[in-house]
């Protein structure tokens, strides 16, 4: 007798006022399907008022998840109704495959569906027809240029291809794209704001007053606004550009003879240089750890671009070997199996360290007290901690073939240390002390909150400010 599969549907969006559901699809073989359910009254009344609607043939799938893979496909779709409803998103790109992501139906978060594991800059919501958030659309449109192109897959290996019609990018260079683009439009905006102030404010100023003599440059900035804006972002100018690449090559050339003739004051400009990129580091942490939105994904992009800060997690000096890593696979650089969010060469003998990063909003213990004023440890902190190490494990049972295979052999095992970066010191001193004496008998894993690590930089930058004392020429003479 022929066994059927087993298929059921839940409605996991309830229907908008736009006459929109989506219900999720599971099945008993691993592939799961999102798919638009448009009430019929929508349907005619689309028919009714855009001349030339097409009836999209039923069901209308919005994306697919395979287990075995990992991989969920989304096909994106406008939802908005005007004349292009229920059309494709984009021109040419007709779908966008992520891999590594958990299914849709999987319901520990305790959401209807589960899309948080998409990269930071995608549509989250399947009734908004998925994509790209509108902000880095350009991304898609760019993507499209390229000849032949008209699916692109976020993939876990490293780098950027072309693999037929497929155009596979790795999460960091996505995410690299999109916040460098964000950076882009910020400054564009800051830069046209501050332009049209001016503006305005000597066009008022010689308006009040005849005998006031208006800049040149301002009376016609409409016309010299992208050449000024072009300078904004590369220098104001072409001469000045030379000049400061000129001042550093000729501090690069005369640093040996610097450092003979001159060492406090080379010494002094290191100080300089290291405290304004600490206090811009800070600054841009102290903005992050207030932002909810962001994601462990983006801070560990953050924390890649500034891993120095590893180092200071550990007291020792640190370099990051590899990110999302594969510890149970076959190769280092992320080839299957379990995947930690760094391993770090920590200390001098290229001993790997492994690191596990949450968010600054990961509760650290339960706020309900366990007994008396004792909180136990979360759920999702514990989770990482036994993770770590589940990792840790695996990385020694396989470090020799992992080593012969990906032809890293400077790389050792000797004593993994395991490092949880999560939460925030909590408020509450019951909550403090039930933090402390958990992770303080911990043997094998060093748990440090988001801002420890900023206050270890505070620590830093406060050091760096501090004026080098003089020499004491009668403890010198002592050695």
């Amino acid at each position: 007798m022929e066994v059927k599969p087993i298929v059921s549907f839940t409605t996991v969006a309830d229907e908008t006022p736009d006459g929109l559901r989506v219900d999720l699809m599971t099945t008993d073989f691993g592939l799961e399907e999102l798919h638009l359910i448009v009430s019929q009254k929508v349907i005619e009344r689309a028919l009714e008022v855009f001349p030339g609607f097409e009836i999209p043939e039923a069901p209308i799938v919005l994306a697919s998840y395979e287990e075995d893979s990992r991989t969920l496909k989304t096909f994106p779709i406008k939802t908005g109704f005007n004349q292009e409803f229920l059309k494709p998103k984009y021109s040419k790109l007709r779908s966008i495959t992520v891999e590594d992501v958990y299914a849709p139906g999987d319901h520990e978060t305790g959401q209807s569906y589960n899309l948080e594991d998409l990269p930071s800059g995608f549509v989250r919501d399947p009734r908004f027809g998925f994509g790209l958030n509108y902000d880095i659309r350009l991304i898609a449109l760019s993507i499209e240029k390229i000849v032949g192109v008209n699916e692109l897959l976020i993939s876990k290996q490293k780098g950027l291809s072309k693999d037929g019609n497929t155009l596979r990018m790795s999460r960091g260079v996505f995410g690299k794209i999109r916040t460098t683009m964000g950076r882009l439009h910020r400054s564009t905006l800051a830069f046209a704001n501050s332009r049209k102030s001016d503006y305005i404010d000597l066009t008022l100023t010689a308006m009040l007053d005849p005998k006031h003599e208006a800049d040149e440059d301002a009376r016609d900035i409409a016309s010299d606004l992208g050449e000024l804006l072009a300078q904004k972002l590369v220098g104001k100018s072409k001469t000045e550009d030379m000049a400061r690449r000129s001042a550093i090559k000729r501090v690069r050339s005369s640093v040996k003879t610097i450092a003979e003739k001159e060492p406090e004051e080379l010494l002094e400009l290191r100080r300089e240089i290291e405290t304004v990129t600490l206090e811009e580091l800070i600054e841009r942490m102290e903005k992050k750890i207030r932002q909810k939105s962001l994601t462990e994904h983006d801070w560990q992009a953050f924390l890649t671009n500034n891993s120095f800060v590893l180092g200071l997690a550990f007291g020792v000096p640190a370099v990051v070997f590899e990110e999302q890593v594969s510890v149970g696979g076959t190769k280092l650089d992320g080839s299957g199996g379990k995947l930690a969010d760094y391993v770090v060469k920590a200390g001098l003998f290229g001993n790997l360290a492994i690191i596990e990063i949450k968010t600054p909003f990961a509760d650290l213990v339960d706020k309900k007290a366990y007994r008396g004023e004792l909180h136990a440890p979360t759920r999702e902190l514990a989770g990482a901690v036994n993770q770590v190490l589940d990792q840790r494990y695996r990385l020694q049972m396989e470090i020799k073939s992992k080593k012969i295979d990906s032809r890293e052999y400077d790389v050792f095992t000797y004593a993994v240390q395991c490092l949880v970066i999560a939460g925030t010191i909590p408020e509450s001193e019951p909550e403090r002390k039930s933090l402390e004496l958990f992770r303080n008998n911990l043997r094998d894993v060093m748990i440090i909150t988001f801002d420890e690590l900023l206050a270890k930089l505070k620590a830093l930058l406060a050091f760096f400010k501090e004026p080098p004392k003089a020499a004491d020429p009668h403890r010198a003479e002592l050695f």
